[in-house]
């Protein structure tokens, strides 16, 4: 199978899959779909409505590792990305509502480039503040990364050791990791939603090989990181392979209450906030 959507469900998502994956069906999209868990996550009755919704195929962690229970949090998405047998891959949150129908994106100029397809976070998401002036007694009181300027200089350090040289395709709104100042401006802090992640393993083999490196480290790297999120594509840097993020970034929406995101000017996705 070449292309096809993989899903980590988690016990507590079970149901809002189901429904999610039921509406997947109304908007006409045919790709097969693997379902993931980790031991018996998933309700039986669950499980049997999966059954209803035509080419679903189920797989399970343990039988790829006897070490389930280290993957058991954000970095199973990396897990199912290395393992899935499908080429290109369309990567889904369990809370994630497609608006549309998620095969457009494979056709999409700038995914047939790259191979790639990302999406990014609110832009609210900011460095603000930073100053270390009285760093540990604020953080003595309440520790707020945003304006921490030790978490920021921890992150500018351990990713400065991993890519110790800018290269051309480094995101610009992560300029400041190669920058001696502390920024006088807020700059972003998350640049990456990864609720939803399009990549053609066949053109990525190192790249899948260093989401999954960076996420097997993930007591280490959720250090730096809000979960996997950055790890897409600081894996293509790491390889030098170009990239593709959507122009627009990431919107509550106050219709639905939700973090949306628009593909050609429309609703595309949509998950909890």
């Amino acid at each position: 199978m070449s292309k096809g959507i993989i899903i980590a469900v988690p016990k507590k998502y079970e149901k809002t899959c189901l429904s999610n994956l039921i509406n997947l069906r109304n908007l006409n999209c045919q790709l097969p779909i693997e379902i993931w868990e980790i031991g018996n996550e998933i309700s039986n009755e669950i499980k049997a409505e999966f059954e209803k919704i035509e080419n679903i195929h189920f797989k399970n962690v343990n039988n790829y590792t006897k070490k389930s229970s280290h993957w058991k949090g954000f970095q199973v998405k990396a897990f199912i990305l290395n393992f899935t047998n499908f080429k290109e891959v369309i990567l889904l949150d369990a809370d994630v509502i497609v608006h549309q129908n998620p095969e457009l994106l494979l056709t999409d100029k700038n995914y047939i480039k790259t191979g790639t397809y990302f999406f990014k976070d609110l832009d609210k998401w900011q460095f603000h503040k930073l100053s270390n002036k009285f760093e540990q007694f604020k953080q003595l009181i309440s520790y707020n990364k945003f304006t921490s300027a030790s978490f920021f200089n921890k992150r500018k350090n351990w990713l400065r050791e991993i890519l110790p040289k800018k290269k051309d395709i480094f995101p610009s709104e992560w300029d400041y990791i190669y920058s001696v100042e502390i920024p006088k401006e807020p700059v972003k802090e998350a640049l990456q939603e990864s609720g939803v992640v399009y990549i053609n393993k066949e053109k990525h083999p190192d790249t899948i090989e260093n989401i999954y490196t960076l996420n097997k480290n993930h007591k280490e790297t959720y250090q730096y990181l809000w979960g996997d999120k950055e790890t897409f594509w600081i894996a293509c840097v790491m390889t030098n392979k170009e990239f593709y993020f959507n122009p627009t970034s990431g919107y509550m929406s106050k219709e639905t209450k939700r973090l949306s995101h628009d593909y050609n000017g429309k609703l595309f996705f949509s998950q909890k906030g």
